[in-house]
């Protein structure tokens, strides 16, 4: 969100003109809309974006959670929902809207965070923003950290419930102090094994993505922030752990530019939750050329500026990411409203990215898994599930969870309580459980033969997580984990196991938000029965106990684009003054010199605010082809004047794209650019930077549409390309390609050839 306080720097009071203008970003206003019935538009087992589309025509900057009453509940910046809400009184917005649903596909609203009658009362309710939830569950209470916005006075807040739908209280002070060099806004919280809680935050300012550690009570910091993600690089931070590793996503810029923005979706890992991170190419976000390794970006499909994302598990274990976005072939130019995108998150060798490298999805897709194969929330008793040993099983309810299984028997052996008809072989196993005496255990059935054979999962009163193989009533293997000594096994924790080809993995956490508490592996028989709970000293209490048929995982990315045959009667190694082919637009500028085209950055550019650039042009190939160029250009040494050197698809100043490198401030880094100007707001950032670079343009025609779509790539060696997100340009005149040396001087581009290949 930092694009829109920046653009309007001091709302301030009632709303009024300048205010009216940002809630057309932001897409508030409006009368609250009531409960929404079921998506007719969403065949059974399939969706398609944007999701909530049945409740919100605007829920931007998603995060969400499942609540232990068993429904998703989903949580959005400031906004008016509906489409024909915008523009309304200030009092009917809707700060924080909360959503749910039983399957990520149809949604329901059920409320706001704050509203006139309850709002953080150390600021002025009329001339504040909130933005940016972000929703965690700890110890048995919700803790929805946020952003309070106005004018420069940006900073980190935090409220509590008893349960996801609220009522909300706020702690009465923010957990952050005002922000300069930092943007105190987008929170991302992450709890690792140990209890240490972390604060991710920042937007576009010199300080970046910040991580801070929190206190005990995560209400405020302690010790010193650490830069994680570059200068004006990034925001929306999100940090999950997978597979030992510490995963920081980001947004690049673009969050609220319908018409320029690419709000890509980043990622770097590390081995300590303060970073570095590095992406896949060994890059530091926070270097001095940033790296990031693409997650998602746009695809040349409606959907662009898809970012600000988070992520939830489906109850077959795949991972999906929301993030918000636009239409960009909307109609109403005022209407700002962005929309959630939900689509799936692979992991590919270590490194997620969505839909295997594809990207936001616009037609229909095959819906997450909503449903159990077996299981219950209890809400209408104990009716699926058997029962093996001693003692009984019973119900309880409270107000968070509702329903929920109870164990009756005092005995210190296992008492189970068995999903009927579970699937056998690979499964995913899950419920929430929680320890009612100090005395006993309580656990998640992994598989059994009987009360004498099982394979339990065990969480006791001592904050020990055990997995025990039995057989014949004697425990044959066994594989222990403490959790930190600040967890209490008396609240609700989510305890789940993926079990393939045998082996479980056993992890337990809070909540199903990838910030595992401990975890465990240990094999378990293929021919016994899968799932369910269990109980000694009748110490035990469950809830949302569920089996589920494994996802299948995607191992293989979608390949990168198809270089095919060059292309030599198009190709240009500048050996010679001649350069057929070649034409102008603008004055020309530069030389041959040495076999290279040697040009000195102009003080212009395309916006037609001052002096137009130049630009040196030819036709391009029919059809499909891709055009690659070699430039050296000393980006280390360049002012922060936002000079620029690179490859241009012209079909007129105003209809154009080129992708460069430039520096900005303390950071450096390759864009496609997409607006006119020499500003890198709100342009599509690629890899990183080098002062010798190979930059390429893959051009194609949508069979559709007739536009001319592009996608670019960088290289710092020749031979390893990132390819970024695709853009467009408008059907009809074939777009002419070239280079530009503009945007302020004070460098020197050296440009070795312009090849072509179909």
């Amino acid at each position: 969100m930092a694009s829109t306080s920046a653009r309007f720097p001091s709302v301030r009071g009632r709303p009024g003109a300048v205010l009216l203008a940002l809630l057309m970003v932001l897409g508030l206003g409006g009368a609250h809309p009531g409960p929404a019935a079921a998506d007719p538009a969403d065949p059974p087992g399939t969706y398609q974006n944007p999701v909530m589309d049945n409740v919100a025509d605007a829920f931007s900057d998603p995060s969400i959670i499942r609540g232990k009453d068993g429904y998703w509940y989903a949580y959005a910046t400031q906004t008016s929902m509906r489409r024909d809400n915008q523009g309304g009184p200030w009092e009917s917005q809707h700060f924080m809207p909360i959503t749910r649903s039983a399957d990520l596909v149809n949604w329901t609203y059920v409320g706001d965070v704050f509203g006139p009658d309850n709002h953080p009362e150390w600021r002025d309710f009329a001339s504040t923003y909130y933005w940016a939830p972000d929703i965690r569950y700890i110890n048995g209470k919700y803790y929805l950290y946020y952003s309070v916005a106005g004018g420069d006075k940006n900073t980190i807040a935090l409220a509590t419930s008893d349960h996801p739908a609220g009522p909300w209280k706020d702690i009465g002070r923010p957990v952050l102090p005002y922000g300069t060099t930092v943007n105190h806004i987008d929170p991302s919280v992450f709890v690792d094994s140990d209890g240490q809680k972390y604060l991710y935050y920042g937007s576009f300012r010199d300080g970046g993505i910040q991580a801070v550690r929190l206190n005990e009570e995560g209400t405020a910091p302690v010790g010193d922030p650490v830069q994680v993600v570059g200068a004006r690089r990034g925001e929306a931070a999100y940090a999950v752990k997978h597979d030992g590793w510490y995963y920081l996503f980001y947004s690049g810029l673009g969050c609220c530019a319908r018409d320029e923005g690419a709000y890509p979706v980043f990622v770097g890992r590390a081995r300590n939750p303060m970073g570095p991170f590095k992406d896949a190419e060994g890059v530091g976000l926070a270097d001095l050329h940033p790296g990031g390794t693409i997650v998602n970006a746009p695809n040349g499909n409606k959907w662009v500026a898809t970012g600000h994302s988070a992520n939830v598990v489906d109850k077959s274990g795949q991972d999906w990411i929301l993030t918000n976005g636009f239409d960009r072939h909307e109609s109403d130019p005022n209407w700002g409203g962005r929309p959630t995108m939900m689509d799936r998150l692979d992991w590919i060798d270590g490194w997620p990215t969505v839909r295997a490298g594809a990207w936001t999805s616009e037609g229909r897709q095959t819906a997450p898994t909503g449903a159990w194969d077996a299981g219950s929330t209890f809400d209408e008793g104990l009716g699926r599930f058997d029962t093996a040993g001693r003692g009984a099983w019973t119900t309880g309810s409270d107000p968070d969870s509702g329903r929920y299984a109870r164990g009756r028997s005092r005995a210190a052996v296992p008492q189970l309580l068995l999903p009927r008809r579970a699937p056998d072989g690979d499964v995913r196993i899950e419920a929430d459980i929680r320890l009612r005496d100090d005395e006993g255990r309580v656990g998640l059935v992994l598989a059994s033969a009987g009360p004498s054979d099982h394979a339990v999962a065990w969480l006791d009163s001592n904050g020990t997580l055990s997995v025990e193989v039995t057989r014949d009533q004697k425990v044959v293997r066994k594989r222990t984990a403490r959790l930190h000594t600040g967890a209490d096994p008396r609240t609700w924790h989510s305890l789940t196991a993926e079990i393939r080809d045998g082996a479980a993995r056993v992890q337990v956490s809070s909540a199903m938000l990838d910030m595992p508490l401990a975890e465990l592996k240990v094999d378990v028989p293929e021919d016994w029965r899968r799932g369910g709970v269990a109980s000694t000293r009748g110490a035990g209490e469950a809830d949302n106990v569920g089996v589920t048929r494994l996802y299948t995982p995607v191992t293989v990315k979608q390949p990168e684009p198809h270089i095919g045959a060059r292309l030599p009667e198009y190709d240009e190694d500048f050996d010679d003054d001649q350069l057929d082919g070649w034409t102008w637009f603008g004055p020309a500028d530069g030389k041959v010199a040495d076999g290279q085209y040697v040009w000195p950055t102009q003080d212009a550019d395309f916006s037609g605010k001052g002096t137009m650039a130049s630009a040196l042009l030819r036709d391009a190939p029919a059809g499909t082809y891709t055009v690659e160029t070699k430039l050296h250009f000393p980006i280390t040494d360049a002012p922060d004047g936002r000079s620029q050197a690179g490859m241009i698809a012209f079909q007129s100043p105003k209809d154009s794209i080129h992708v460069a490198p430039t520096r900005t401030g303390p950071s450096r880094q390759a864009f496609l650019w997409i607006g006119r100007d020499r500003d890198s707001w709100p342009e599509m950032q690629l890899g990183p930077s080098a002062d010798t670079m190979w930059l390429r343009l893959r051009h194609t025609v949508d069979p559709k549409t007739g536009e001319h779509t592009f996608q670019p790539a960088t290289s710092r060696d020749g031979k390893h390309y990132i390819w970024g997100g695709v853009w467009h340009l408008p059907a009809g005149s074939d777009p002419r390609i070239g280079l530009v040396s503009l945007a302020g001087k004070g460098v020197t581009a050296r440009f070795d050839y312009v090849r072509f290949c179909s």
